[in-house]
């Protein structure tokens, strides 16, 4: 895979979880885009207070990087394994490292100053679903690009 074909995967992949992550935000009234969150922790603010430029940047670099570290992992399988070539497995991996977010997550906003005020037995379960959009993202362009 050449480094054009990876960035394409990693902004697809995030691109549509954070996309999903969004729709829940609007249909649950709730603060739930990963980036937000993260630029919100980084800062210390509450989700009422706007946020620094510096923050969201930082916010999404955040979220990035850490697409970044599981694309990678996708790629690895992808390339030596036969798990990820077929649609069941690549969602089995989104709800693996979709556990995986929940628990960083948990540990994230126990060592938070000010955790944001959200539901959290919502956004875990949607976190469990945006990382099976972060999977079948990557689904796709591997199945179209290799």
């Amino acid at each position: 895979m050449n480094i054009f074909s990876y960035i394409l995967a990693l902004f697809t992949s995030v691109g549509a979880m954070t996309m999903f992550s969004l729709i829940m935000s609007v249909i649950s009234n709730c603060e739930f885009r990963e980036n937000i969150l993260l630029s919100k922790l980084m800062s210390g603010h509450s989700l009422n207070e706007k946020e620094s430029p510096k923050y969201v940047i930082l916010g999404w670099l955040a979220h990035l990087f850490m697409g970044g570290f599981f694309l990678v992992i996708y790629t690895y399988l992808w390339y030596n394994t036969a798990l990820l070539q077929h649609v069941l497995g690549s969602i089995l991996f989104g709800i693996s490292i979709g556990i995986l977010g929940t628990l960083g997550w948990t540990m994230l906003f126990k060592m938070a100053s000010n955790p944001p005020q959200i539901n959290y037995k919502i956004y875990y379960m949607q976190l469990i679903v945006a990382h099976i959009h972060f999977s079948l993202g990557n689904f796709l362009i591997f199945s179209l690009l290799g």
